[in-house]
């Protein structure tokens, strides 16, 4: 139905199917980045040497990809030949060298501490595009990325001062595996031919071989081996695979805001379950990135209206 002057009315078939196609778009990034923020619960949950949890994490994670690729495009239409070229090999070593400095990190830092440093993505990578292929950086990108940086250094501050540096190196490995991710989001810009599905999934079984030669997985017990096989699941199937899903129903800006939900659900899970209550340092710097996003986000928003 339309009004006098031609225009849609609430109940125009495109006008509808736009908005399902929008609210499925909301509904999977939101899913996503729940499904992200649990990373740290499963970390704790099952406490054992990081080459079990890569083996058994990586396996699953992997399986959810192709799976929800299938699903996805209704087919069997996974193209593993596609994956080796340069730019799907170079994202499966970035990816896998990724999915160790996380695991690592989550193990030897807090989750608070991990998550605020992985909520720079988007700054690191602005940077790493400039640097690589002179894409025009925003000011306000130039100062969110300062304000960013300030309170990655307050939260690693508080690390030294309160734990005596014990937890700098999980810091440290936070903030490489963030530009290892950056570097693969501008890799996948620069080559959007690149199937990151399937080079994902790939670098994941690999990840799974590489781990079980240097590791024991079948000894620890069946349920361990059920938490890490939901690790995997839901952060890699759930947290990547549904926000590539979601984000390209949505505008870029819109997406990112979704997901920024991630940042404070992480250390609330860990806090609930297992009493783990970050520094006074990483509630301040996790609270500058936190502003640093969403004011960038924001701007975004109203340019793209």
């Amino acid at each position: 139905m339309t009004d006098p002057a031609g225009a849609p009315g609430p109940t125009d078939p495109t006008t509808a199917a736009a908005e399902r196609h929008t609210a499925i778009g909301i509904a999977l990034v939101l899913t996503s980045a729940v499904a992200w923020s649990t990373a740290g619960f499963f970390a704790r949950m099952v406490p054992v040497d990081i080459w079990v949890v890569l083996s058994w994490r990586s396996a699953f994670g992997a399986l959810s990809i192709v799976g929800l690729a299938l699903i996805e495009r209704r087919r069997f239409a996974f193209d593993w030949r596609r994956a080796f070229v340069p730019a799907g090999i170079a994202m499966m070593i970035l990816n896998g060298v990724g999915m160790t400095g996380f695991v690592y990190a989550l193990q030897n830092t807090t989750i608070a501490n991990v998550t605020v440093i992985y909520a720079t993505l988007p700054f690191i990578t602005a940077l790493f595009a400039w640097l690589w292929f002179r894409e025009r950086v925003q000011g306000r990108t130039l100062i969110g990325s300062l304000i960013a940086g300030a309170g990655v250094a307050i939260t690693v501050g508080g690390t030294i001062a309160v734990g005596g540096g014990g937890h700098v190196w999980g810091d440290l490995v936070a903030l490489g595996f963030t530009a290892d991710f950056a570097l693969m989001t501008v890799l996948m810009r620069r080559h959007r031919e690149a199937p990151m599905l399937e080079s994902i999934a790939i670098s994941g079984f690999l990840m799974a071989l590489i781990a079980l030669c240097l590791s024991e997985p079948f000894t620890i017990s069946l349920p361990q081996i059920g938490w890490l096989a939901a690790f995997g699941i839901v952060t890699q199937g759930g947290g990547l695979g549904l926000y590539t899903m979601g984000a390209r129903r949505l505008p870029a800006a819109q997406a990112a805001l979704l997901s920024a939900s991630e940042v404070p659900l992480a250390p609330l899970w860990v806090w609930i379950f297992f009493a783990e209550v970050p520094a006074r340092e990483t509630f301040i710097g996790g609270g500058l990135v936190l502003a640093a996003i969403l004011w960038n986000i924001g701007a975004e928003l109203r340019r793209s209206k």
